[in-house]
């Protein structure tokens, strides 16, 4: 009996034994692998900046539609766009309080769209063109280890003609058809609602000269809740997606760009990728 007793003691700590040798090669393995962390989406959800934003919503929510002050602002986007001469940068961060990270990064000009939408395990090169004889525009894109489709994936034409509005031109339409409850601290508050019965409250600011005088840049913060109180102490905030728009460029952006594209070497569109965001 106790020499049963004994093997069976030998045969536990021996599995024991495997059972920790391969948990700490997987382990090892795992810690070996490339860290695919694409943006810092906790820090945009859980800042002061955002207690603010709802402070502020806050003293405007029962403010009457101020259509003047949205046309404003969506004028300031069309000036932006329409300086044919300089190219966008757009970054687009969207989040589930940190635990989901997605960023979206693009270059975009009068006649073209060039980027990524990166995830947490896939990352997808975009690339749309306009057709110089009839003014439409034609998207193409690759996902990872692939290569680029064989024609164009979307085949559309747009009100706005420039590749930015490829992109943010259902948003900003959206934007248009909301209630402006005016402006506070230099941001103007929109309430509206997403199709499937949650309200989204955008949040859109600029401020030009930010490094130089050429330099401008705009940002449009778009909170989706479920009972239209954007209030996060219950989870009711549920999706909080942050759009930078610049001109002339981002380091910031150019950089972020060309380390996720490290992170997937054989995507199909790459080299246009990396020469959009020399």
């Amino acid at each position: 009996m106790m020499k049963i007793v004994g093997l069976a003691s030998c045969l536990i700590a021996l599995s024991l034994l495997i059972g920790c040798s391969k948990n700490s090669s997987t382990e090892n393995a795992a810690a070996t692998e490339p860290k695919d962390n694409l943006g810092t989406i906790g820090k945009i959800l859980r800042t002061a900046d955002h207690s603010r934003v709802l402070k502020d919503y806050a003293s405007v929510k029962n403010n009457e539609h101020d259509s003047g002050q949205l046309e404003k602002v969506l004028n300031s986007i069309d000036e932006l766009v329409n300086d044919k001469d300089k190219a966008l940068m757009v970054d687009i961060r969207i989040g589930n309080y940190g635990d989901v990270e997605v960023r979206d990064l693009f270059h975009a000009t009068s006649d073209t769209l060039v980027g990524i939408r990166a995830r947490k395990e896939e990352v997808k090169v975009i690339e749309a063109k306009k057709d110089k004889k009839n003014g439409e525009w034609d998207l193409v894109n690759a996902i990872d280890n692939e290569s680029a489709s064989e024609g164009g994936l979307d085949h559309f034409q747009l009100e706005c003609d420039h590749g930015l509005y490829v992109i943010l031109d259902a948003k900003l339409q959206n934007i248009r058809n909301g209630t402006c409850l005016g402006e506070v601290n230099g941001k103007t508050y929109v309430i509206t609602t997403d199709g499937y019965g949650r309200h989204i409250l955008y949040v859109i600011g600029s401020y030009g000269n930010k490094k130089r005088s050429s330099d401008w840049d705009m940002n449009i913060v778009q909170f989706i809740s479920s009972d239209g109180t954007f209030q996060d102490n219950d989870m009711d905030v549920y999706n909080v997606e942050n759009v930078f728009i610049y001109k002339d460029g981002s380091k910031e952006v150019k950089d972020e760009v060309l380390r996720v594209l490290s992170l997937y070497p054989k995507n199909g569109l790459q080299k246009k990728v990396k020469k959009a965001f020399k």
